[in-house]
């Protein structure tokens, strides 16, 4: 088969934590060199080598994106000239506070606070690299579909290939495998033991690393490493100039996209780097939606003559337009956030081809529900928005679906996760 790809976070091999993870493994996935394990106290040697020979096939480390195939036309150096591109527009960071903890049936080191950085490169991982990946196939769909999945747990799975991401992700070094029923009395020494043995020092996130699985059930090694930038500002190659990401938002009618957008601009943390475009359309100021500039059709045609709108179309009876400013604001490396139309998407990715698409989406019923309690349209015209055909991503760009059922703060969360996906040093939304 195929050989597996994957990204993760290692700390240097030469550092404590790397000294840490190949100790407490036997193994270190950046040489390859094999060390002698710490013995653990209570813990026989053959029981313990047969707890760690799963993490110690992977190698110390917390997953960003979790391993996967690459496309028959992808090639692994599109993936390591995209990963280096990627990590350019992020900053070194550090982890204090790791303890060790048990997650389930395995034990691990996590985090002690809430910082939400290492969520938001993980996200941007998922999302941004997803081109790449080749569809599960059915024996890895198999191994990844364990008892106990949430239905938003089968979402990612089917989604992004792996269950526990975006809202679902959460950091950890992994130090055992699974701890079956008659392991649970080692739980303890092998949690007293980790805790002994980990530095005192902060855990530095300097880059992201590829690890390869050059064939089934073979060790994973690392294959590349991609530093993050020193400084937070993303660069053109070469250039000198900032360069910013644009969001595209898309969403049938009563999706709450524009819910979900105005939920993230409520709760991002002070000074994220993030504008958010005011359309113009010709609707009255009152009509309710989102806040918008209103203009007769008449004026909006001037605009449009004028060169005014960097982007603009016609949907639902309706004329939307976006401002030259959309220019400036990405110029200056920012993240830009554009409510947008399907229908439209093509010509937006003619002006714009780094685009990245947002695709809110709830159940036809939920959107029925919705847009007759807005009270803008018939019964009829409501049918017919449901009727309209469904959202196809085009190949080959990067896109991310949230669904918006009932509780807004989730949906809201997964995207401000997205608008965060490359800014590193923020923290947690509303502190």
């Amino acid at each position: 088969m195929s050989p597996r790809y994957a990204l993760y976070l290692a700390p240097d091999e030469k550092s404590a934590w790397g000294a840490f993870g190949a100790e407490w493994l036997g193994r270190c996935a950046i040489t390859g060199e094999r060390k002698p394990r710490v013995p653990i106290e209570g813990v026989a040697a053959e029981r313990l080598a047969r707890l760690i020979a799963q993490p110690a096939r992977y190698g110390f480390h917390a997953t960003l994106k979790a391993p996967f195939r690459l496309k028959p036309d992808a090639a692994a150096g599109t993936l390591i000239a995209k990963l280096d591109q990627f990590c350019s527009e992020h900053s070194v960071f550090a982890l204090p506070g790791l303890a060790p903890a048990r997650l389930g049936d395995f034990i691990a080191l996590v985090p002690a606070g809430t910082d939400t950085r290492p969520d938001n490169v993980a996200a941007g991982c998922v999302t941004h690299f997803d081109a790449l990946r080749a569809p599960l196939g059915a024996d890895d769909l198999a191994r990844r579909r364990r008892p106990g999945l949430t239905p938003r747990d089968e979402e990612h799975l089917a989604r992004w290939g792996y269950p526990y991401v975006l809202d679902r992700f959460r950091l950890h070094f992994s130090l055992t495998g699974n701890l079956k029923a008659e392991d649970a009395p080692l739980a303890e020494p092998i949690l007293r033991a980790a805790a002994q043995q980990i530095p005192a020092e902060p855990l530095v996130c300097d880059s992201i690393r590829i690890f390869r699985e050059a064939c089934q059930g073979a060790d994973f090694e690392c294959i590349h490493r991609a530093a993050f930038a020193r400084t937070g500002s993303a660069t053109s190659p070469g250039s000198g100039s900032a360069r910013g990401r644009l969001i595209y938002v898309i969403g049938p009618s009563g999706a709450g996209k524009d819910s979900v957008i105005d939920w993230a601009r409520a709760h991002l943390p002070a000074g994220a780097p993030v504008e958010f475009a005011r359309r113009t359309i010709t609707r009255a100021r009152d009509a309710g939606g989102e806040r918008h500039l209103a203009m007769a059709a008449e004026a909006f045609d001037t605009l449009c003559r004028q060169g005014q709108f960097v982007l603009h179309w016609e949907a639902n009876g309706q004329r939307y337009g976006i401002g030259q400013e959309v220019r400036a604001w990405l110029a200056r490396g920012l993240t830009v956030v554009v409510g947008g139309s399907r229908e439209y998407l093509p010509r937006a990715l003619e002006a714009f081809p780094g685009l990245e698409v947002v695709h809110v989406c709830a159940s036809p019923e939920t959107r029925r529900e919705r847009l007759a309690a807005r009270g803008r349209e018939s019964d009829a015209a409501i049918a017919e928005r449901l009727a309209r055909r469904p959202f196809r991503a085009p190949t080959g760009i990067p896109w991310i679906e949230i669904r918006n059922e009932g509780d807004l703060e989730s949906a809201g969360r997964a995207f401000q996760s997205v608008l965060l996906g490359r800014v590193a040093g923020f923290g947690e939304a509303g502190a």
